[in-house]
C-alpha cells in the first residue's frame, strides 16, 4: 500500500474513532446511572407526582415522576412507570430496595 494511502486510511480510523467517542461515552453514562437507581435504596414518602409529555420524532413520550422525601431528608425526583405511578398516592410511604427498579408501598 503506498504511503499515500495509509496516511489517508489512518487518519479515516482517527476521524471514525474520535467520532464514536462521545457516543460511547454517553451510552457508558447513561448505564452507570441506570446501575446506581437500581442498587439505591430508601425510605421516605412521596410527597408529590406528575405526568409531563414531549413531542418529538417518534410521537409523545410521557413520564411519571414522583417526588420523593427520604427519612434521611434527601428530595429525589423518581422516573416510575405507570404501574407504579398508579399505585402510589402523595402522602404514601415508601420502600426501595437495592436491586429493584421501583419504589413501593411501605408494609
Amino acid at each position: 500500500m503506498p504511503s499515500s494511502m495509509r496516511g489517508a486510511h489512518m487518519s479515516n480510523t482517527v476521524f471514525l474513532i474520535l467520532s464514536i467517542s462521545p457516543l460511547a461515552l454517553i451510552l457508558v453514562i447513561i448505564a452507570a446511572q441506570r446501575a446506581n437507581a437500581v442498587d439505591d435504596a430508601y425510605t421516605g414518602e412521596v410527597t408529590e407526582r406528575w405526568v409531563s409529555s414531549s413531542t418529538g420524532t417518534y410521537g409523545t413520550t410521557t413520564r411519571c415522576m414522583m417526588r420523593i422525601r427520604t427519612d434521611q431528608g434527601r428530595e429525589l425526583a423518581v422516573q416510575v412507570d405507570g404501574r407504579t405511578y398508579q399505585a402510589l398516592d402523595i402522602g404514601d410511604r415508601v420502600v426501595k430496595a437495592p436491586g429493584t427498579r421501583w419504589p413501593v408501598r411501605s408494609e
